[in-house]
């Protein structure tokens, strides 16, 4: 059965072999086996699936309904947190354990099931799921079994076999300029749990799988750094009861092909959007370049957009930026949007070429803003 959770769960023979016992421990005190609905293997299984979806997020009802959907034949739901960690796990109360035994003897009823056993159905329900929250809480089978049983005598409660966790990764770590892929590996030095990253920059993604445990490796892909300057971003990596941080230093990459776009009637610096306030309004179109190990020779402009219209706008030749105009018109207060597709195809003296578009990549989407005119 595929359950995909960082709260591990022991194998259903495991359950059943502890409900065996159990049923012995019982009748060498003396209970005398009673008639009953639900049979031990039927009580191991389902209250284990009810007590999976528990401590992996998911409430009483949910938990239930998901269960007995299984005992109906139905394939097992997913549960409702991916990011549960055995340190962190909760295990359900007692009174929803025996809720959830009671609404399984009633579906058990109703398909004519009978059975006989020495442990009573609250019983059953409160020592199986004691059992599992020892082996979710990482004990192995026999210790799990001697504290329940030590449990069952009377005595009080133990701790589980959890150590305090923690992770360690080295950082900081320097990629290339260019992007790519890259991996770090998770050291866990202390404890049993496992972690879970998260990307704290938009120019670092994670790839699955987001979570692993010790010497488990997280891999990342960091994107071509467009913005002309060194940047640092960081990937958070959380386990219980603690977070490490793995810092990612890019530097600029060793060549950039790219564009700008500028609006000179209303700034020098780049923009996304030209200002349509005259009837002759300049937009400008400038190429980014730098380490390039040839010279271009060739720069081939193309903008289209519906204004009116399609329109489109060309340019070819060795002179690297391009200026078009347009006009305003009649538009809303705030201005018509009318967004343009730019395509730049650059061409070098060894007759390599590259071609880019607004829009796709690191090149951000771009736009004319018609008003009216004065």
């Amino acid at each position: 059965m595929v359950r995909p959770a960082l709260v591990g769960y022991p194998a259903r023979t495991d359950t059943v072999d502890f409900r065996a016992q159990l049923e012995n421990k019982y009748l060498a005190m003396g209970r005398r086996p009673a008639p009953t609905i639900v049979d031990s293997e039927g009580e191991a299984t389902w209250v284990g699936e009810y007590d999976r979806y528990r401590v992996n997020g998911c409430d009483h009802n949910t938990a239930t309904q998901r269960a007995l959907a299984q005992v109906d034949g139905a394939a097992p739901g997913p549960v409702c947190s991916l990011l549960q960690f055995p340190e962190t796990a909760v295990s359900p109360p007692r009174d929803h354990v025996v809720d959830f035994r009671r609404q399984l003897g009633t579906k058990y009823q109703s398909m004519g099931r009978t059975a006989q056993s020495a442990v009573d159905a609250d019983g059953a329900a409160i020592w199986i799921s004691e059992y599992l929250r020892y082996r979710t809480g990482g004990c192995d089978h026999a210790t799990a079994v001697q504290k329940v049983m030590t449990q069952v005598d009377g005595n009080p409660a133990s701790e589980t076999c959890l150590a305090q966790c923690a992770y360690y990764v080295t950082t900081p770590a320097a990629v290339s300029g260019n992007g790519g892929t890259f991996t770090a590996e998770m050291r866990r030095t202390s404890g049993s749990c496992e972690w879970a990253a998260l990307s704290e920059a938009p120019w670092i993604t994670l790839a699955r799988p987001i979570t692993g445990g010790d010497r488990s490796v997280l891999t990342y892909n960091v994107a071509s750094n467009n913005s002309g300057a060194a940047r640092t971003g960081w990937v958070r990596v959380v386990y219980p009861g603690g977070v490490t941080y793995l810092e990612v230093n890019q530097g600029t990459p060793s060549n950039v092909i790219g564009f700008q776009f500028f609006d000179p009637a209303t700034a020098t610096s780049p923009t996304t959007e030209c200002l349509l306030r005259t009837t002759s309004t300049t937009c400008t179109l400038t190429p980014v370049t730098s380490g390039l190990t040839t010279t271009i020779t060739t720069y081939d402009w193309r903008v289209e957009y519906a204004y009116g219209g399609t329109r489109v706008r060309t340019q070819t030749g060795a002179l690297p930026s391009f200026s078009f105009t347009e006009s305003c018109g009649a538009s809303p207060a705030a201005g018509a949007v009318i967004p343009i597709a730019v395509r730049l195809i650059v061409s070098d003296a060894a007759g390599n070429s590259r071609t880019i578009y607004s829009g796709q990549g690191e090149q951000p989407a771009l736009q004319l803003r018609s008003f009216n005119c004065q």
